[in-house]
Formats: structure tokens, C-alpha cells, sequence
């Protein structure tokens, strides 16, 4: 089996939301049975000296990215360097991605669905009276690469309409714990085909869509579409 990798973790080193500290989250994703992590701060990303420590203290892997706050929701980006900076617009973001051969993913799409909180449809009379195929047609569906159907600060009812507009449009999925404290890690994760390395080998993986969102059922144990695999 490949890498079982939680991907969308927030810490304290950049996000001012979360009592993660980078000690805690080396102990709780070895404790989950994770391979790895990817760091999706809100504010700034890791240095490369913090993400080296990191790795080398815990011996998990470690992708240094971020989450997104844009004008279409929340994304979470592979592969851009740290100084790409105050982009607000997904339209700009995607442009930044496409520059850089990063990758894209649409976080949590129906949090807060129906309703005025939605980052998406919140706008929308009626949004509950919409199909998943005219769901499937706002427009960040086209732009982002994968969709986060597995988010551990979602409920059921939000995470199965995700992998419904997933499917509808052909996007692979992602899975993801959201964690802002230590016991969230790994709830939900994404598990590669293969071991993965580095972020270059990540990113040829994420491309190439070799990978499946799964959720943990036991320390250690990841479940991807009903059959439990240990990790």
C-alpha cells in the first residue's frame, strides 16, 4: 500500500485558529497511522527550515502548502512557492497554479449548505431546490483540479453532496481532516498508490489522479470506499 497522507492541517506556525503545535502534530499523525501531512496554513506557509525539522524530528512526511480564502470558497494549493502572495480571486489563483504546475483543490464545497454561510450558494434563493447538476455548475468546478469530499469539519449530508458534484464532474477526490487540534489529525486522508517522497513526487501523483479519499476506522487502519486497508 502507498501513502495514507491527511491533506488540510492547520497549526500554530500559520494560522491563527488552531492549537496545533508542530510537536503535537508529528506525535498524532504517527499515532493515526498517517505516512504523512500536508500543511495547509490560512495565513503563511513554513519555512523550509520548519517543514526540514519537521520532517526529519518525526520522520513523516511533510507538504508545505496552503488553503486559500478566495471569492469562490476555500482552496487548498500544491505547489506554489511562498512568495506568491494577496491573490483574492480564484480566476487569479488557478493563473498563479497553471504558472507554477501546482494543483488545486476546492475545499469543503457544501459547508454550511443550504443556507446564508455557504461559501458557494450562500447567495442563492432557494439553494436547497438545487440538483447536483446545476450545484455542479458553479464555475470553481471547472477551475480546481479535485474536490475535498472527506473534510472532518463537515457533516455527513455536506460531505456526501461533495462527492456527488465530484462525480458528477468527473473530479477525483481528496480527503482531509481540517484539524485545528491535535485529536482531529487524520480523521479523513488521501491514499496515494505509492510511497511518496517529496512534494515533487506528490504533485506528479496528484496530477496523474493516483489516489483515493479514505477515512480512518482504527489507529493505523484507512478505509477507502467500504473496504479497510492498514496503513
Amino acid at each position: 500500500m502507498g501513502s495514507v497522507i491527511d491533506m488540510h492541517i492547520h497549526t500554530v506556525v500559520g494560522s491563527m485558529d488552531s492549537d496545533i503545535s508542530p510537536k503535537r502534530l508529528g506525535e498524532q499523525a504517527l499515532v493515526s497511522g498517517l505516512s504523512g501531512v500536508a500543511i495547509t496554513e490560512h495565513m503563511h506557509m513554513w519555512r523550509p527550515d520548519e517543514i526540514a525539522h519537521f520532517r526529519e524530528e518525526h520522520g513523516l512526511f511533510a507538504f508545505n502548502a496552503r488553503e486559500w480564502s478566495t471569492d469562490m470558497g476555500h482552496i487548498g494549493v500544491f505547489g506554489l512557492p511562498p512568495d506568491v502572495k494577496g491573490i483574492r480571486y480564484a480566476s487569479d489563483l488557478r493563473r498563479a497554479v497553471e504558472d507554477h504546475g501546482g494543483f488545486m483543490v476546492i475545499n469543503h464545497p457544501f459547508r454550511y449548505f443550504p443556507g446564508p454561510s455557504s461559501l458557494l450558494f450562500g447567495d442563492r434563493r432557494e439553494a436547497q431546490a438545487l440538483s447536483i447538476a446545476e450545484m455542479a455548475e458553479h464555475p470553481v468546478f471547472s477551475m480546481v483540479d479535485a474536490v475535498e469530499v472527506l473534510n472532518g469539519g463537515c457533516i455527513e449530508r455536506e460531505n456526501n453532496l461533495a462527492q456527488e458534484v465530484a462525480a458528477h464532474r468527473g473530479l477525483p477526490h481528496v480527503g482531509g481532516s481540517d484539524s485545528h487540534m491535535p485529536l482531529e489529525v487524520g480523521r479523513y486522508a488521501t491514499m496515494f498508490e505509492k510511497d511518496i517522497a517529496s512534494e515533487e513526487e506528490m504533485l506528479e501523483e496528484l496530477r496523474a489522479g493516483r489516489f483515493e479519499a479514505v477515512k480512518r476506522v482504527a489507529p493505523g487502519s484507512y478505509e477507502p470506499l467500504g473496504e479497510a486497508v492498514s496503513s
